[in-house]
Order: structure tokens, then sequence, then C-alpha cells
């Protein structure tokens, strides 16, 4: 078995039988990848805490046999408790990890990426009124980085509209910002 540690944010999780979780983290080394994480969901686990969703943590992992490394250690880094509380921002947090998620191939780095999603969750709690400019300018950075748009070009239209027909599939977490503004 090879073990590794590096930095990542997590993007999403999933139950996995009664007491593990699939935890899929977004690394600037490695991209988009998932871990298993084993017994986390147990009430005598340490690590629990440092698992939730758009944190950024240093994770040590252990290749195996199986098709998913396994979670070996977790040191939380940066937990954004300050905006957590606030279901709006919540959601703006959520909106951007779901489109890195859907846009984003596993395995494969894209630096610039990480930095956009690092940057934007660190500033979620500064957006004022126009949160949701701030939040479009967030997509397009990606959309640019990743090829689907020119860089230097504006962008007018329904962003959201235009991720969803990149991905075939609706985004679930937009239509919750349209009922909260």
């Amino acid at each position: 078995m090879k073990s590794y540690s590096l930095q990542g944010i997590i993007i999403k999780r999933a139950d996995f039988g009664e007491a593990d979780k699939i935890i899929t983290l977004f690394s600037s080394d490695r991209g988009k990848f998932s871990l298993m994480a084993r017994g986390i969901r147990k009430l005598t686990s340490k690590r629990a805490g440092s698992m939730e969703l758009f944190n950024r943590v240093k994770v040590s992992a252990v290749s195996g046999r199986g098709q998913l490394d396994t979670l070996t250690e977790v040191q939380l880094l940066e937990s954004y408790s300050d905006w957590k509380k606030q279901l709006g921002r919540v959601n703006i947090a959520y909106q951007l990890c779901e489109v890195v998620d859907k846009l984003l191939p596993d395995h494969q780095p894209h630096p610039r990426v990480y930095e956009i999603l690092s940057l934007s969750l660190s500033q979620i709690n500064r957006l004022g009124a126009d949160w949701d400019k701030q939040l479009d300018g967030w997509l397009l950075d990606i959309l640019i980085d990743l090829g689907y748009w020119p860089a230097g070009e504006k962008f007018t239209g329904d962003i959201n509209g235009f991720i969803e027909s990149l991905i075939n599939r609706p985004l679930n977490s937009h239509k919750i910002l349209k009922k909260l503004s």
C-alpha cells in the first residue's frame, strides 16, 4: 500500500454502509478524487467534525486494492465557520462545489480552478448585495480556465443555464438561491 498526504477542499460527501462515508476532495495536485472515510459516522469518531462540506483539510490516505483510497488521518485547516450559519452563503458555496464536481473529471489537476474555489470560499463572508454578480464572476472564471468560454469575452445570459447545457443535467443549488433572493 502506498501512502500520501495532500491538502484539499471537501466538495461532496455520501453515506456508505452503516458507519462510513465517501468523501470527494478537490486538490491542486490531484484534482477531484474520492476517499473512503471508514467509521466516520460513528458517534465516537474524532475525525467527523473535520470532514464537513467546504472545509479545507490536510489528509493522509493509503492506496489499496479497491477503487477508492482510504482516509487514515485528517487535519482541519479552515472551516469557514464565520459564514456556515447563513443559509444563503452556504448555498453559494454549495453551488461553486457542485459546478466543480460536475464539470471536472476525476484525477485531473486544475490548480487555477482550485485557487478560484479556495479564494471564493474565503471571500463568501464579505459578500454584499451584489453577491449574484460575484458568484457569476467566479463561475465564469472556472468556465474560462476549463476552456468552456474564451478569456476576455464578456458573458451575457444565464450562466447556470449554460453550465446545465454543458453537463446535460440540472444544477440543484442555483434554484435555492433564486428562492432566497
